[in-house]
C-alpha cells in the first residue's frame, strides 16, 4: 500500500463464515493438484513451513492457503501452513523471528503484524527490522468507506460537509483501538480536516453488524467484508481506499476521485523469512514467489477475494515496506491507541 490498509479480511466470522471465505476453502483442492517440479540437492529439498500469526478461516490465513500451495508447486517442496494466533499478531511472529534461518520457516506478514504492531506495542519480544528479511508481496486488499443506509449523504463530499457543520457527531465503527480499520478513519478525518468519533467493537463481525443497525454512522473495512451488505443495499458505498477503483466495485470512485488526492490505505500480504536466512535461500523464495503471484490459477483465485496480486521482489518489497514504516509511524500516535 503506498499506504494502505489494509484494510483488512473479515475479523471475526467464526459462527457463520462469509461467501468468499467458504469460495476461497473450494478452490483449495483444485490448487493442491497443480504439478510440483522437483529440484533435488537444492533448496527445499524438505517441506516448508509458513507461519500465519493469525487464526484459521480469517483474511490472512486463506490468502496462506491459496499462495502457499501455488508456492509449494514452485518451490518443488510443500508449503505447509502453521497457525499462530494471538496477541495481534506477535505471537506468530515472534516463532517466526526465533526459527533457524535456513529457510524452511517463513512467514505471512500482514500490514498490522509488521508495520502496525512496532508502534500499538511499547516493546515487542523480537525487532522486526533486524529479525525479518523481506522476500516479496504477495498482494494489497483495498478497503472501502461505506455509510448506514439511511445517513443523509451520497458522496465522500457530502459526508465531509456533514461532519463539518456537526463536528464530532459522527461516529464510525471498528473491530478495535489499532486495527487498520480504526486507523484508515483516523487517517480519513486528518486529511479531511474533520473530527469523527471512534467506537470500537469486540471485532470485525460486531462492527458491521453496528453499521448495518444503524448504531454507527460509516467504517471503512475491508472489500470483500462489506461487498454482500453493500450489493444488497444495506449499507452505502462512497468511495474505494486505492488509486484505481475495484474490480468488485467498478461503480464507486477512489478516494483520490473523491476530493482527497492523496489518502489509501491498503491491507497487504508479504513473505518473509528469519532475518539470519542467507542470501542464496531468500533469492529461491523470492523466485518462487514472484513465479507463484504469475501463476494465473493462483492470481485468478486471489483476485477473487478481492486482492490485487504484486509479487515483488524481495529489494522492491523492502523500499516498501520502509515507507510504510514512515507512514503509519504518525498516524499511529496521532490516534493514541496502544495495545500494551
Amino acid at each position: 500500500m503506498s499506504p494502505a490498509a489494509a484494510s483488512r479480511m473479515p475479523h471475526d466470522r467464526r459462527e457463520r463464515p462469509t461467501r468468499p471465505v467458504l469460495a476461497a476453502f473450494v478452490v483449495l483442492a483444485a490448487l493442491s493438484a497443480m504439478p510440483v517440479a522437483a529440484q533435488p540437492g537444492t533448496f527445499p529439498t524438505r517441506p516448508v513451513r509458513m507461519i500465519v500469526p493469525y487464526a484459521p478461516g480469517g483474511g490472512a490465513d486463506i490468502v496462506g492457503r491459496i499462495f502457499g500451495l501455488c508456492l509449494g508447486s514452485h518451490l518443488g517442496q510443500p508449503v505447509v501452513i502453521d497457525n499462530r494466533a494471538g496477541a495481534g499478531g506477535t505471537i506468530g511472529a515472534d516463532a517466526a523471528a526465533k526459527a533457524a534461518g535456513d529457510g524452511y520457516t517463513i512467514i505471512l506478514h500482514t500490514l498490522s503484524s509488521i508495520v502496525l504492531n512496532n508502534f500499538l506495542y511499547s516493546r515487542l519480544p523480537y525487532d522486526p527490522e533486524r529479525d525479518f528479511a523481506p522476500v516479496s508481496e504477495v498482494g494489497r486488499s483495498p478497503n472501502v468507506l461505506a455509510v448506514r443506509k439511511g445517513l443523509a449523504v451520497a458522496t465522500v463530499a457530502d459526508l465531509i460537509a456533514m461532519a463539518r457543520r456537526e463536528p464530532g457527531q459522527l461516529t464510525y465503527g471498528s473491530g478495535g483501538n489499532g486495527t487498520i480499520v480504526h486507523l484508515s478513519a483516523v487517517l480519513f478525518a486528518k486529511q479531511a480536516g474533520i473530527e469523527l468519533t471512534h467506537v470500537p467493537y469486540r471485532g470485525g463481525g460486531p462492527s458491521l453488524n453496528a453499521l448495518m443497525t444503524g448504531e454507527v454512522d460509516m467504517m471503512i473495512d475491508a472489500v470483500p467484508v462489506m461487498l454482500p451488505q453493500i450489493r444488497e443495499g444495506m449499507i452505502k458505498a462512497l468511495a474505494v481506499t486505492s488509486p484505481g477503483r475495484v474490480a468488485l466495485l467498478p461503480e464507486v470512485p477512489t478516494m483520490q476521485e473523491s476530493g482527497l488526492p492523496a489518502y489509501e490505505t491498503q491491507n497487504w500480504y508479504g513473505v518473509f523469512a528469519p532475518g539470519a536466512t542467507p542470501g542464496p535461500v531468500i533469492g529461491t523464495l523470492e523466485q518462487a514467489s514472484i513465479e507463484a503471484a504469475a501463476d494465473p490459477q493462483c492470481r485468478s483465485r486471489l483476485q477473487e477475494l478481492g486482492v490485487n496480486v504484486v509479487g515483488s521482489s524481495a529489494d522492491a518489497f523492502r523500499v516498501q515496506w520502509g515507507r510504510e514504516m514512515q507512514f503509519w509511524g504518525p498516524v499511529v500516535r496521532e490516534s493514541g491507541a496502544r495495545l500494551d
